[in-house]
């Protein structure tokens, strides 16, 4: 199966690697859960306990990360797919016609958040997400990865690594400059990819799948949309911006939430046309 999005400049493409054909059927679609997806550790910071001193949120994000590296969960060079990760349809999780999944407009901005990470019995102040371009040679093997501020060059194989703090539905996208969005991945609308809390996980999913560029000069941006399946529920969609720190393991973005509201985190990566003068 291959999906193209397409402008007169811009390919974003969803192939199959190793045998010159269009991609493997993707893993089969699952049974939409209920929501939430999962609440086993909502009285705990991500899984991990939470010293008694105050913190900032990156700093603790990133030691939870190399937490997580080094607890057997998967290194972060060496992510793959995880149980628990599937493409579900959206059906039940939406409760307005309106509201569509990849429509949520780019929310991140820089700077640092200015509260510390706190938990107490409404749970944490902050939820966040590491991304990070994962580069693969032709050969379908990782070949290193690159920060999101990077862009993406044109021409490189390439999967997405997400690792949320909270049970997560991804969705993966176009967005051109008049701000319309097209559905990349998972490719069929109306479905998501789901993501339980502190999985490292690789998009697109198939083993012998990936996400290509090829465009000679565009000003289209890759989106991707991560969010809380209740923020769905009107109302409850956090609406405080999203912080964006980029360092060795990636880019991470925290947001701070209160309670009963759930996190929203979309960005929007930049294309990198290919430079004539290289070969």
């Amino acid at each position: 199966m291959t999906l193209r999005v397409a402008s007169r400049i811009l390919f974003i493409t969803l192939l199959g690697m190793g045998d010159g054909h269009a991609a493997r059927t993707p893993p089969a679609v699952q049974p939409a859960p209920d929501l939430p997806v999962l609440e086993a550790e909502s009285k705990v910071v991500w899984g991990q306990m939470l010293d008694t001193r105050e913190r900032s949120a990156f700093g603790y994000f990133s030691d939870w990360l190399r937490q997580s590296r080094t607890a057997g969960k998967g290194g972060l060079a060496q992510a793959r797919d995880f149980d628990g990760a599937a493409i579900v349809p959206l059906g039940p999780y939406l409760t307005r016609k309106d509201m569509v999944l990849a429509a949520a407009k780019p929310n991140v901005v820089p700077g640092t958040p200015d509260a510390p990470l706190k938990v107490d019995s409404e749970g944490e102040n902050y939820q966040g997400v590491n991304v990070a371009l994962v580069r693969l040679d032709p050969g379908g093997r990782q070949d290193g990865f690159d920060i999101l501020s990077d862009g993406i060059r044109s021409g490189i194989h390439f999967k997405l690594r997400i690792t949320p703090t909270f049970d997560a539905m991804v969705v993966v996208g176009r967005i051109n400059p008049d701000g319309i969005q097209n559905q990349i991945y998972p490719a069929k609308p109306g479905q998501v990819v789901v993501i339980p809390a502190g999985r490292q996980t690789l998009l697109p999913l198939g083993e012998k799948e990936y996400l290509l560029f090829t465009g000679a000069n565009s000003r289209d941006r890759l989106v991707f949309t991560i969010r809380d399946p209740r923020s769905l529920e009107a109302g409850l969609a956090a609406g405080t911006p999203v912080f964006r720190n980029d360092d060795a393991d990636g880019s991470n973005f925290m947001q701070e939430v209160q309670p009963d509201h759930f996190p929203v985190i979309a960005e929007a990566i930049r294309l990198r046309p290919r430079d004539p003068a290289l070969p």
